[in-house]
């Protein structure tokens, strides 16, 4: 029964972030002010943003690494699961890894390994398991949960946030591939 309600509440939420962000527009006048718009619900789904880059996992790389700048370093190997190389780009704060899909490199995941970078809702290295569960919630893979991973799934991501003594000590968006 908790565990319904806190999913209506997040969902209600989102609704509302969605309907408050197309508010302003039409109340100073913007492209959609005075047109007719349809709403259609959007899939809920965990994104990092770094800067004004938000990146979801599965997308296609190139852009978000353009926007992204020169990375401190980058890594080839070849790919275990896919034809051709994986490759991971290291930033302040955190890597992105991307795989080959189809001649294109695509996001496969973001791996938050210090402090100075934190997640959309607030969470970072240091971070509390009190404040990982007010941010996302009691819905995470309890399996996982005992040996100090709180798994949290949301549309084609996981997001997981690793803890030592109930302290985050990294957190990892990882695409979970179609099938």
């Amino acid at each position: 029964m908790k565990r319904s309600l806190k999913t209506l509440v997040v969902l209600a939420l989102a609704a509302a972030m969605t309907v408050s962000s197309a508010v302003p527009s039409l109340a100073i006048g913007g492209p959609l002010a005075g047109k007719k718009t349809e709403t259609k619900e959007e899939e809920v789904k965990y994104e990092f943003k770094s800067g004004e880059t938000v990146i979801s996992m599965g997308a296609e790389a190139a852009g978000i690494l353009k926007a992204l700048g020169k990375a401190a370093s980058t890594f080839e190997r070849d790919s275990c699961a896919y034809q051709g190389k994986n490759k991971v780009y290291t930033y302040k704060g955190f890597e992105l890894c991307t795989y080959p899909v189809n001649k294109k490199d695509c996001v496969e995941s973001v791996y938050i390994f210090d402090a100075s970078v934190s997640t959309p809702e607030g969470i970072k290295i240091g971070s509390t398991k009190k404040e990982v569960l007010a941010a996302y919630g009691d819905a995470y893979n309890a399996d996982e949960a005992k040996f100090g991973t709180y798994a949290y799934t949301a549309g084609n991501t996981q997001l997981k946030v690793y803890t030592t003594k109930d302290v985050v000590d990294a957190i990892e968006y990882i695409v979970i591939p179609e099938k």
